[in-house]
């Protein structure tokens, strides 16, 4: 008797719990107390990070069911609740990891992040990668040329502010997120060829948004850091960037993308170096990505083309992209090659911006692509006819890019992108060149002053959101967590001062084994029933997708505090 006055009392208080978060979410203002509010203005919070019905998991059963034997008034299961959540508020890990955060404590304030309301775009082809330089522009490119030798590093060159780009480059490497939402699709699917094929389409499409004219970003200060983010309306998740700018000589841009509800992270640091040849330059970006898989452990390795500019003493300055790229899995042995091709000497317009390569499984070849970059791509695949479109930016393709979000300006730190170059930006639009070369000398000018400042005080300048492994001279976010989504856990991911956080929900799983048990001294049937639970699922489900609109079952509960 007494076994079923404690487990009734247990399931009570459970329901109890999970109906007053409910309930006092719409009461305290707390967010999703409002269907009608937008999911940014809640609590500064994205809209994954925004706590929603779907996100709490309804009362099965079981719940209803003992609460109608309960004797006990709403007030007295309020006060209770109450209890509970003083006991469990403020519980927060510190693993070195993602920060996690659970329901019951305050619910933390996100970045505000407002969505991009104008995105410049260069024409697709030839056109907006070729650009004639005015007469007084070519002097001020021969003074500067008249300083350089072949095979010089260009790095340390201060370049003229009408060749730049007005962004900064930790902005720049964030085009290849716009359509992440394929990397979505990866993680869900099963087979591995069709899985380096998405991989393959997402790589792509970050190449056919271009500048108009031959444009360079601004290279990053010294602990620039530049964060972003993108919505995905199928999966009610956020793709996060954060980057910032490692090292100054050589220039070093390490970066983090996450996006754990839909099972994937990329991490990877470029170093930028130029060449100078006489007529014509080459910005090599070396460094790789890598990109994870969670819910299957599985690494991508990729690595970037080069940009070539020709034309600078004579001809037209025209800008294409060149060199050998893999993306390679070692897991599965699939590895996908694609060359850029340099236009040749006597090539036409059908030569400009081609692309070819191959996807392999071991030394097997699977199939065969050609096209361009920019524009349409092609896939012969072994044993089919005729080759298939695999890859097109078209009209359509373009209207369904992910919107980015930025980081509200009041919110930025003087050494986030957009506000530590906000001046030299609108020169260079306003077509005020020499204004912009003052704002852009000054920015300069304060990073040598710190620099000289550390070196007189002797402090070793430290990055602020990476870290290098000694051992693999690779660069990591100190924040970073590969641990795949949990749906029964998991409520949402956020970010805030660069740190991306994981809300979890307070669980009290180890309590609800003691259900049926006659007491302490008894093992209850916990491991049986977490078996039966997992074997429930379908052998194909992944962990990481969680559906926005179809609501879970109610999870065990459990007290402990979640471990990264």
């Amino acid at each position: 008797g007494r076994c079923w006055l404690d487990a009734l009392e247990l399931a009570l208080r459970c329901s109890s719990l999970l109906r007053l978060s409910t309930c006092k979410q719409g009461r305290d203002g707390e967010p999703g107390s409002s269907p009608d509010a937008s999911p940014a203005s809640l609590c500064g919070l994205p809209p994954s990070a925004a706590i929603h019905d779907q996100d709490l998991c309804p009362l099965n059963g079981s719940s209803l069911e003992n609460d109608a034997f309960s004797d006990k008034s709403e007030r007295e299961n309020a006060e209770e609740s109450d209890n509970e959540t003083q006991d469990h508020s403020g519980k927060t890990n510190g693993s070195g990891s993602a920060q996690s955060e659970t329901l019951e404590g305050p619910v933390p304030r996100g970045t505000t992040y407002v969505e991009q309301v104008h995105e410049e775009f260069g024409e697709l082809g030839q056109a907006s990668q070729v650009e004639t330089v005015s007469e007084e522009n070519k002097s001020l490119m021969w003074v500067l040329l008249r300083q350089l030798r072949p095979g010089m590093d260009l790095s340390r060159v201060v370049l003229p502010t009408f060749v730049l780009e007005p962004r900064s480059f930790l902005d720049k490497l964030s085009d290849y997120y716009f359509h992440a939402d394929l990397l979505s699709r990866a993680a869900l699917e099963g087979d591995a060829y069709r899985r380096i094929k998405l991989v393959l389409q997402w790589y792509l499409s970050g190449f056919y948004k271009k500048p108009k004219g031959i444009k360079k970003p601004y290279n990053p200060i010294l602990g620039e850091t530049f964060r972003c983010c993108w919505f995905h309306p199928q999966t009610n998740s956020h793709t996060f960037y954060i980057a910032e700018q490692v090292s100054h000589h050589p220039p070093v841009s390490a970066f983090h993308v996450s996006n754990r509800r839909d099972g994937f992270c990329i991490s990877g640091s470029i170093t930028a170096k130029s060449r100078f040849y006489g007529n014509s330059l080459s910005a090599l970006l070396d460094g790789k990505a890598t990109l994870t898989f969670l819910n299957r452990a599985e690494d991508y390795t990729l690595t970037m083309p080069y940009a070539h500019c020709k034309g600078i003493l004579y001809g037209a300055m025209t800008m294409e992209l060149g060199g050998r790229v893999t993306i390679e899995c070692e897991k599965t042995s699939f590895q996908a090659e694609l060359e850029f091709k340099l236009k040749p000497f006597f090539g036409g317009s059908t030569s400009i911006n081609q692309i070819s390569g191959k996807i392999t499984s071991g030394e097997e070849v699977l199939a065969h692509l050609t096209g361009h970059w920019d524009r349409e791509v092609f896939i012969q695949e072994e044993g089919r006819g005729s080759a298939e479109l695999f890859w097109n930016p078209s009209r359509e393709v373009r209207g369904q890019r992910l919107r980015r979000r930025t980081v509200l300006l009041a919110e930025q730190t003087e050494l986030e992108s957009e506000r530590l170059w906000q001046h030299v930006t609108r020169a260079i639009s306003e077509g005020d060149q020499h204004r912009a070369t003052q704002e852009k000398f000054s920015l300069e000018e304060m990073q040598r002053q710190r620099a000289r400042e550390r070196q007189q005080n002797l402090v070793p300048w430290k990055p602020q959101l990476f870290r290098l492994d000694p051992a693999t001279q690779e660069w990591h976010y100190r924040h970073e967590d590969r641990s795949p989504w949990d749906p029964l856990k998991d409520v949402a991911q956020f970010e805030q001062d660069g740190v991306l956080h994981t809300v979890r929900r307070e669980t009290m799983a180890h309590q609800t084994t003691l259900l049926g048990s006659p007491g302490p001294r008894h093992q209850g049937p916990g491991p049986d029933r977490q078996l039966r639970k997992a074997s429930d699922q379908p052998s194909g489900h992944s962990q990481v997708t969680e559906s926005s609109s179809t609501p879970e079952s109610c999870p065990e509960l459990s007290d402990e505090e979640e471990e990264e």
